[in-house]
């Protein structure tokens, strides 16, 4: 089952560590059920009061700092019974953008913050009735009547109005023709020769073993050691043109959002290994702390700013349709994975350049797959679709009402899911679902699954069979090492029967897993169970740098015997002993 008390757990480590919320003690309550029932309900009612409380602190601290600053800025007469759409439009016209963004984030973090609690209470409750209770009858409307519940849809709305003030998308960057990639042409370097020939070579030698579209070049055609004289350093839009222009499909990424909501690439959480400068104030920033507009201020070793992932994006759509990004989303970066979304829906013409999205926190890759789920929906509708001219499709219409209220008509959550012919319930919507299949069945967390019956009532259709669709595959990230992080799921290839549970719900099902290498994978009855698990699931294998096996050896092994659709690597220059590469005339290495 998802670990819902994990994902509490990395957000506050991640989205809202800046925030510092009250987040229910889910955990502890959810151990009332079978060890003291009596004092689960003293419990859940005294964790909604704290996160009611806690809701209505932070929007109050929050519209106290936008009246303040109109008050101070703006003339009397506006300011005087100002509705709260017009109330954040003169707030916008008051401030430094900079500050106007800050204030958006901490409105993100305020209804996550809300939506996280009241998912958890809601969730607390059926684990309760799950076990032979009845709670459901008389605290949910309880939940479902408080201000931690009713507020989100005013905060939503205001938050949608605040992103097309502070910064209107037809001021998006467009796609940078940069020097590097001329650089790239041109060759400069005789050991980047070397190099992109031993690339092209390899390459070659896989298509005539077809085993080339199962090949993951990790973080692009990089440099594992962060250096930049033979090989482009990870993430950067040039280790991906070069990857795919010399016949490589499949990439992988890491992806993060700034402090203005722009996606950019990056593994670590600031810059401080691959920046130019390490010394710099802004490299040791948490890359959710900088705007887009510091980035670029930001060189890295190679002299280029960090790549935005629409970036990356249309390039690989203009040099192939086979060229196609693996994208990973950090645990606790829930609003990365909505922001993705939200490109995907704006940009559908980019979906086919995507080929997976993955994460180790499977709440996020649920929640995702309900976001995503407008993409084929949208693109059906072409008679709504043709009636909008190309960029305006998502635009917004925003009325305020007599009582104050702010409502969002076109392109929100609720919109976009009618078009599917599917409402969500009242009070929810893609950014907050109805998580009941994504959240399993009662009892502690743990590796434990669903019996195979119950499974069985409500499968899909085998992953293999679906019909096409431009939704890219999503897949759960797992280890077979003890768990870092909360949300993380732990499995061996000895036993893979828990990962059907984590990846089917009641509401649909993930693509697949993405399994951490181990040395049993690599002899018989490990391949075999891969290969069973590739039945049912896309299966996918990462590795560690430097430390697991990443020869080709290894890649046909796992790609024939255990029928792998992924499988990851660094492209090291042992990849294949009988590919080497040549070396210069000039001797340089």
């Amino acid at each position: 089952m998802v670990k819902f008390g994990g994902h509490m757990e990395a957000l506050s480590h991640g989205d809202l560590e800046s925030l510092a919320p009250f987040l229910v003690p889910y955990n502890k309550i959810k151990g009332f059920i079978f060890e003291d029932p009596k004092a689960f309900e003293t419990a859940w009612s005294m964790a909604l009061q704290a996160a009611e409380q806690n809701f209505r602190k932070d929007r109050n601290e929050f519209w106290q700092t936008i009246f303040d600053e109109i008050s101070a800025n703006a003339a009397s007469e506006e300011v005087r019974g100002s509705h709260p759409g017009n109330a954040l439009q003169l707030y916008v016209q008051s401030v430094h953008p900079e500050k106007a963004r800050e204030t958006l984030v901490k409105m993100r973090q305020i209804l996550q913050a809300g939506q996280t609690n009241s998912e958890a209470l809601r969730k607390l409750v059926k684990k309760y009735d799950k076990q032979g209770g009845n709670l459901s009858p008389m605290l949910l409307p309880v939940l479902y009547t408080s201000s931690l519940y009713a507020g989100q849809s005013m905060l939503i709305s205001g938050i949608a109005l605040l992103r097309d003030l502070v910064e209107n998308e037809s001021t998006e960057f467009q796609p940078l023709i940069r020097n590097d990639s001329d650089a790239r042409h041109a060759r400069s370097h005789e050991s980047r020769m070397d190099e992109i020939d031993w690339l092209k070579r390899l390459v070659k030698s896989l298509e005539q073993g077809g085993h080339l579209n199962r090949l993951v070049a990790h973080r692009g055609f990089h440099n594992i050691r962060d250096r930049n004289d033979k090989r482009p350093i990870e993430n950067s839009l040039s280790a991906y043109e070069i990857a795919w222009t010399s016949g490589i499909n499949l990439c992988e990424c890491d992806i993060a959002m700034t402090k203005d909501e722009k996606l950019v690439l990056a593994h670590d959480d600031n810059f401080c290994r691959l920046a130019l400068d390490s010394s710099s104030p802004e490299s040791s920033r948490h890359v959710s702390d900088l705007t887009f507009r510091e980035l670029l201020g930001l060189p890295l070793k190679s002299g280029i700013r960090p790549a935005l992932l629409i970036d990356v994006l249309r390039s690989a759509s203009a040099i192939s349709p086979n060229a196609q990004l693996i994208i990973e989303i950090k645990p606790g970066n829930e609003n990365a994975a909505s922001a993705l979304a939200l490109l995907l829906v704006r940009h559908p013409d980019l979906c086919r350049s995507v080929a997976m999205i993955m994460s180790f926190d499977a709440v996020t890759m649920h929640r995702l797959r309900a976001e995503l789920s407008v993409i084929d929906a949208t693109t059906a509708e072409q008679n709504f679709s043709s009636s909008y001219p190309s960029g305006t499709m998502h635009s917004r219409v925003n009325s305020f009402d007599h009582f104050g209220t702010m409502a969002t008509m076109l392109g929100t959550p609720n919109f976009l899911a009618s078009l599917d012919g599917h409402q969500s319930a009242i009070g929810l919507s893609l950014s907050n679902p109805n998580l009941d299949a994504l959240n399993g069945g009662g009892g502690p967390e743990s590796n434990h699954h669903e019996s195979k019956e119950e499974l069985h009532e409500h499968h899909m259709s085998p992953i293999r069979e679906r019909k096409e669709s431009l939704v890219p595959k999503l897949m759960l990230l797992t280890v077979a090492d003890p768990p870092k992080r909360p949300c993380e799921h732990r499995v061996s290839v000895d036993d893979l029967s828990p990962v059907e549970s984590w990846l089917v719900r009641p509401d649909g099902q993930l693509d697949g897993v993405y399994l951490q290498l181990e040395k049993k994978m690599l002899k018989p009855e490990g391949a075999k169970r891969l290969r069973e698990l590739s039945e049912r699931f896309c299966v996918g294998i990462w590795s560690y740098s430097g430390l697991d096996p990443d020869d080709f050896r290894t890649f046909e092994w796992l790609v024939e015997e255990g029928n792998c659709t992924f499988v990851n690597t660094d492209l090291p220059n042992h990849f294949r002993r009988d590919i080497v590469v040549r070396k210069s005339s000039s001797g340089l290495q």
